[in-house]
């Protein structure tokens, strides 16, 4: 049956209010197996001594081993059991945590693990001394304890599939027989574990023989992506469209979503280039991703979270101050708030302290955005201290505990504001990309050289380039430099007005 762009494509894609967790989950989840793999490998020979002085204590001539006796082995053990234990397909490739599947891999790789284990200890003779009897119930205790770890954990990723909590959503770009077939292959392949967010194509929804018309155009994927998690889009279009395939992942990359042009041959294995799997075993050739993901996201956030907690108690007294001498300064409120580009192009209101004569009837969001110029004639005389010190962003400290912003990131510009008498995408086509990341209170742009208004064409495109720098080489050592870095350009005062 021909499925019309009102239809529902999957009975999961009317339940997007329905609290979800990213799909990165299950890699976050099963990357901490090797911590759990180091802290048996350390712990369990307590009980083994329990054990071994239990059943045998007394029936041969041997005195159970402390801990001093035995740390070089299970230090040995700790050492080795992250990096033959680890099984990266644990979290890409939901067959292998089948029970059976997952018995049968992990029994493989404690076979390996304790045939280089005996390797290393007869070669260092840490083993030398150790009894038969000990080193069985140490290796069975241990390897009962990792495997439970991982099939609890296996049982728990299927019990959240089966709720839909890590249902995968899909978007598919580009409407034709190609994503029949891939939908087709999704949906039967792996019912209740896909929802499918619908067909965009440009081309419009003319009916041609195809199974899956379009829901809507790329431009409304890119709305949808405002407000909804997206874990991935798949571009159904034959790998010779290079100019449109192109033109799609440069259009879509505005959203902080991994993009994937699918297999023409959907089904079929690929060769070793395929980087990525989709679902339960889809091959998609990855063309974007997520700027800053899995354990870069969390480290990312908990960099905000506790840093910006600790910086808004420390500044505590500063910000009441001001707000107090602004009351006094001038009549208004004491924030000024103002509707700025967030990420994956969506919108939120900024605080900053308030350093202009209050216009009752201007509005946050009204008409065009007239940028701050050199001695704007609207700043207060303690707006122009506050500009000069930077003073005036502190607020937005409030931004970043609400999950709004970051410490670094690009600086959120104002929605519609223009340069020339143009917006931003008019001038430079990747403007929207710095959008793929959180806005920050200070960024890479900031901390060289391009603070302030962007005046011309060569100022915006400059203010791009950096930011654009900045989203594709993200790391926590960058924020650190451009946090001590801003620090130094505050006190310089330097472009600040």
């Amino acid at each position: 049956m021909t499925q019309t762009p009102d239809q529902t494509l999957n009975p999961h894609e009317s339940s997007s209010s329905r609290r979800k967790l990213s799909y990165d989950f299950v890699s976050l989840a099963s990357d901490l197996l090797p911590v759990w793999d180091v802290l048996i490998m350390l712990l369990v020979p307590f009980l083994t001594e329990y054990l071994y002085a239990t059943f045998f204590g007394t029936r041969v001539a041997y005195d159970p081993m402390t801990w001093a006796d035995n740390q070089k082995q299970a230090l040995a053990a700790a050492v080795l059991a992250p990096f033959v234990l680890y099984d990266r397909a644990f979290g890409t490739d939901p067959e292998r945590r089948r029970d059976l599947a997952l018995l049968r891999n992990f029994t493989t790789q404690w076979t390996k693990f304790v045939g280089v284990l005996l390797a290393v200890g007869f070669a260092s003779r840490i083993l030398d001394d150790v009894p038969r009897a000990w080193a069985l119930i140490w290796l069975g205790l241990s390897f009962v304890f990792t495997l439970a770890a991982r099939a609890l954990l296996a049982r728990h990723l299927r019990h959240l599939e089966t709720r839909g909590v890590l249902t995968q959503a899909i978007a598919v770009v580009g409407a034709g027989p190609l994503a029949d077939r891939l939908i087709k292959h999704l949906l039967q392949s792996q019912p209740g574990k896909i929802e499918l967010l619908g067909v965009f194509d440009d081309r419009g929804s003319r009916n041609d023989g195809r199974m899956f018309l379009p829901k809507g155009t790329i431009a409304d994927l890119l709305e949808l992506g405002k407000t909804r998690t997206i874990d991935w889009i798949l571009v159904a279009l034959p790998s010779t469209a290079d100019d449109r395939v192109l033109s799609i992942v440069h259009t879509l990359k505005t959203l902080a979503v991994p993009v994937g042009l699918a297999p023409e041959s959907v089904g079929l294995k690929l060769p070793n280039q395929v980087i990525n799997y989709v679902g339960e075993g889809l091959p998609v050739t990855l063309l974007a991703d997520r700027p800053i993901r899995k354990w870069d996201a969390v480290i990312k956030k908990a960099e905000d979270m506790i840093l910006g907690s600790l910086i808004t108690l420390m500044l505590l007294p500063i910000l009441l101050i001001v707000a107090i001498l602004i009351k006094i300064d001038s009549p208004g409120p004491i924030f000024f708030r103002q509707r700025r580009h967030a990420w994956n192009n969506s919108e939120f209101f900024i605080y900053k302290f308030r350093t202009m004569r209050w216009e009752p009837n201007s509005g946050a969001t009204a008409g065009v955005i007239q940028q701050t110029l050199r001695s704007d004639p609207r700043i207060t005389k303690l707006g122009n201290i506050l500009r000069k010190t930077s003073i005036d962003e502190l607020p937005q400290l409030i931004n970043v505990l609400q999950g709004d912003m970051s410490l670094v990131g690009p600086r959120p510009h104002a929605v519609n504001m223009r340069t020339e008498e143009r917006l931003g995408h008019e001038i430079v086509d990747t403007y929207a990309h710095r959008h793929r990341v959180k806005p920050g209170i200070t960024g890479w742009s900031q901390v060289n050289g391009s603070r302030g208004a962007t005046d011309t064409v060569e100022q915006l495109r400059r203010r791009v380039e950096l930011d654009l720098h900045y989203v594709e080489n993200w790391s926590l050592w960058l924020d650190i430099k451009i946090l001590f870095m801003t620090f130094v350009t505050v006190l310089r005062g330097d472009n600040a007005y």
